[in-house]
């Protein structure tokens, strides 16, 4: 501000100063050059929104598979006199992504205002919008509005948010037919959990059962897997939630027994060392071995019959024999290994 030949300091303040960008109100904010190196003031202007042409608009959010978010409201109630055109739906990412470094600063810092990540304009008859493309592990904000020429309605956000689901197995390796203990911990209490299954190699989910956590977000689930199998949880996609999924991996092995036709032998006699293998994979190696000290070693082999089982004749000098048999595992059953016959030749 100038007066006469001096400068002096001012501002010219209006109440309420905007922190959103629209319409109505301006606000300035000015300063004298004598604060500047030039003749210029500086002068900021901001608005503020006008006030809302009706009430916020009902609405709910509920995140689908796929990184879909559907948006779901009710008819805007107008006031009499007032009418509109259409909604505005409008997504923004809210994650907030912390910067690695000696002190984790969340970006950004401090807080503001988010881009808004996606609009939908759509007829006054619309009631849902879906986006999608989304990442589930991110936060987003939602929000529907009514509007026209007369103005828009209140604004009402909804979040969407992670579900975090984990599970894990114990044990993460079994003999076939034994089970494992799937442990899975949910976002929170009585949430229903969908486990399913994958063969190695199988493109194709199947189900397993559904599984409900108790007060503490906890759940299990014992299976069976016949082979290396992947197993997934799934918790369903709630209002304000998107789905949560986790999936881990149990090896089954070879189960294996043996027995020799005789234990006690004469030097240099013949014995037959027989025993079954399940699950059946015909013409899968079975090894005899020896221990040698703290290693085992192949002394003999043959292959696995259709009926799954196997038969290894061997010959014993004298000496005390430590044996097991080995079946070579493959790309959907991992090895097996028996138990333990000791041959005595004297």
């Amino acid at each position: 501000m100038v007066r006469g030949n001096g400068r002096l300091r001012g501002a010219l303040i209006a109440t309420g100063a905007a922190t959103v960008a629209g319409i109505g109100m301006i606000v300035f904010a000015a300063q004298s050059s004598a604060e500047t190196n030039g003749d210029a003031a500086k002068v900021r202007a901001l608005t503020t929104m006008p006030p809302p042409a009706a009430p916020a608009v009902a609405m709910k959010v509920t995140g689908l598979p796929g990184g879909v978010a559907l948006v779901e409201w009710s008819e805007v109630q107008a006031p009499s006199g007032i009418s509109f055109t259409g909604y505005r739906a409008t997504i923004t990412d809210t994650t907030v992504v912390v910067v690695p470094g000696p002190t984790p600063t969340p970006t950004p810092t401090p807080p503001g205002p988010r881009p808004v990540l996606a609009t939908q304009e759509l007829p006054l008859t619309a009631r849902s919008a879906r986006f999608t493309g989304l990442d589930q592990t991110h936060q987003y904000a939602l929000s529907v509005v009514a509007y026209g020429t007369q103005g828009q309605s209140g604004q009402n956000g909804t979040a969407l948010n992670p579900n975090p689901v984990s599970v894990t197995a114990a044990p993460t390796s079994v003999v076939y037919g034994k089970p494992a203990t799937l442990t899975i911990k949910t976002y929170r209490a009585n949430q229903s959990v969908l486990v399913e299954k994958r063969a190695q190699g199988s493109p194709t989910w199947l189900p397993v059962k559904t599984v409900k956590s108790d007060v503490n977000g906890t759940a299990t689930a014992s299976v069976v897997p016949a082979e290396i199998t992947a197993y997934r949880v799934t918790t369903p996609g709630e209002l304000s939630t998107w789905p949560g999924t986790a999936s881990t991996t149990v090896t089954a092995r070879f189960s294996v027994t043996i027995k020799a036709s005789a234990t006690t032998i004469k030097p240099n006699q013949q014995i037959t060392v027989t025993g079954t293998v399940r699950p059946v994979k015909a013409g899968t190696k079975a090894s005899l071995q020896r221990k040698s000290g703290a290693t085992w070693v192949t002394i003999a082999s043959s292959a696995v019959k259709a009926d799954g089982t196997y038969s290894i004749p061997k010959t014993f000098a004298k000496g005390t024999w430590p044996l097991h048999v080995v079946i070579t595992g493959g790309t959907t059953v991992a090895y097996g290994t028996s138990g333990q016959v000791t041959v005595t030749a004297k």
